[in-house]
Order: structure tokens, then C-alpha cells, then sequence
């Protein structure tokens, strides 16, 4: 996302206090206001890519858990009726 062209616009509304803000902000930095809001943007895309690759992740972990525990219960019962019969 770094090096894509600029081609479109986005436009919004917010309060006067928060357009201050961001523009101490960006005379900080050297930046336009602009391309701060483009660098925060892009940060937050990527940290919502990361959140979404976690939830997957831990959904195929629940699901494997959960697959094992089945296979465990299983087991446990074999188990069972193997001592059953060995006791008769």
C-alpha cells in the first residue's frame, strides 16, 4: 500500500478541534495533512489484515481442538469396553 498511486478522494466531515489536531500533527512531521491521513489509513488496513489472519488462525485452532477432543472421548470409550471385556 505504501507506493500506490493516488487516484481518488475521500471526503468528511469532523470538528474544527480535530482538523487543529491533525494538522500540528503533520507540521511536526513534515507532512501534508494529506499524507498523514493516508499513513494512518494504511496502518489501520494493515492492522485490520492482521486481526482477520488471527481469526482465522484461531478459528482452525478451536476446530482442530475441538476435532481432537472428539478423537480423545473415543478413545476413552474403546478404552472402557476393552476393560470390560478383560474383566468378564
Amino acid at each position: 500500500m505504501e507506493n500506490m498511486k493516488l487516484d481518488t478522494q475521500i471526503n468528511f466531515r469532523t470538528s474544527s478541534t480535530i482538523k487543529e489536531e491533525l494538522e500540528k500533527i503533520a507540521n511536526h512531521r513534515g507532512l501534508k495533512v494529506s499524507q498523514l491521513l493516508n499513513e494512518v489509513v494504511s496502518a489501520f488496513l494493515k492492522q485490520q489484515e492482521k486481526h482477520t489472519v488471527e481469526a482465522i488462525n484461531l478459528e482452525t485452532v478451536y476446530e482442530m481442538l475441538s476435532q481432537q477432543g472428539q478423537r480423545l472421548e473415543l478413545l476413552e470409550k474403546q478404552q472402557q469396553e476393552m476393560v470390560k471385556k478383560s474383566a468378564a
